[in-house]
């Protein structure tokens, strides 16, 4: 009888502990949020002190099964937590199989990118490694150029080299022709807001949609 209250009591615990906290993966890290309340989170994580830094908390096997964060919540809690400089003008695409990738691009009220998806670039290990570093190097740089290449060191742990295809390509250079090859289709090129993720041993390429064509003079388009 008192094994199955305490049964009963870590199964009531673990379940009101998971209605305050969610777990999701953003750019291969874990990201544990604890909350009150996710329908005032948004509100409640304004009057935060800005960490400045990647969220560390760790999900505690204690707590049971952990529920996937919503969007809303996760861009949120992050917005708290990493530099202005690396959350304002990023946005959360979702992959099935490794989470969320925070990387540049518009977003929705929920966080979400409202075009840019990111697809795996299958690349040797030592071409992940020498991009790896090529971004790293790139990141420490001053950039005055508004057209150049703009290289982060993100808080999350990824390399993530942003701007127009053809500029990434000649950054990127013999760092990895798989990558090179990616940025070179006319997708890529006429992308919007192409960038190159190195995270986790992998590198991917993300990008929105293409660019729209303007008509030459005196044609008007067609509904």
């Amino acid at each position: 009888m008192i094994r199955s209250s305490l049964v009963l009591l870590f199964l009531i615990s673990a379940t009101a502990a998971n209605a305050e906290r969610c777990r999701a993966f953003v750019n291969g890290s874990e990201v544990v949020i604890e909350a009150e309340n996710f329908a005032t989170f948004a509100d409640t994580v304004k009057t935060r002190e800005k960490l400045l830094n990647w969220p560390s908390a760790k999900w505690n096997r204690a707590w049971g099964s952990p529920p996937a964060c919503l969007s809303g919540v996760l861009y949120d809690y992050l917005a708290t937590t990493v530099p202005d400089n690396q959350i304002d003008g990023y946005c959360l695409t979702k992959d099935d199989q490794t989470g969320y990738f925070l990387v540049p691009g518009e977003r929705n009220f929920r966080g979400l990118c409202r075009s840019t998806v990111c697809e795996r670039v299958n690349t040797t290990k030592a071409e992940t490694v020498a991009l790896s570093k090529s971004i790293a190097s790139s990141a420490v740089a001053t950039v005055t150029d508004p057209a150049a290449a703009v290289a982060v060191a993100h808080k999350s742990g990824a390399m993530i080299l942003s701007g127009s295809a053809s500029t990434l390509i000649a950054n990127v250079g013999n760092t990895s022709s798989a990558v090179v090859t990616a940025l070179s289709t006319p997708a890529a090129l006429t992308a919007v807001g192409v960038s190159v993720l190195a995270v986790g041993g992998a590198v991917y390429m993300c990008s929105g949609d293409a660019e729209p064509q303007t008509p030459p003079e005196g044609i008007v388009p067609e509904e």
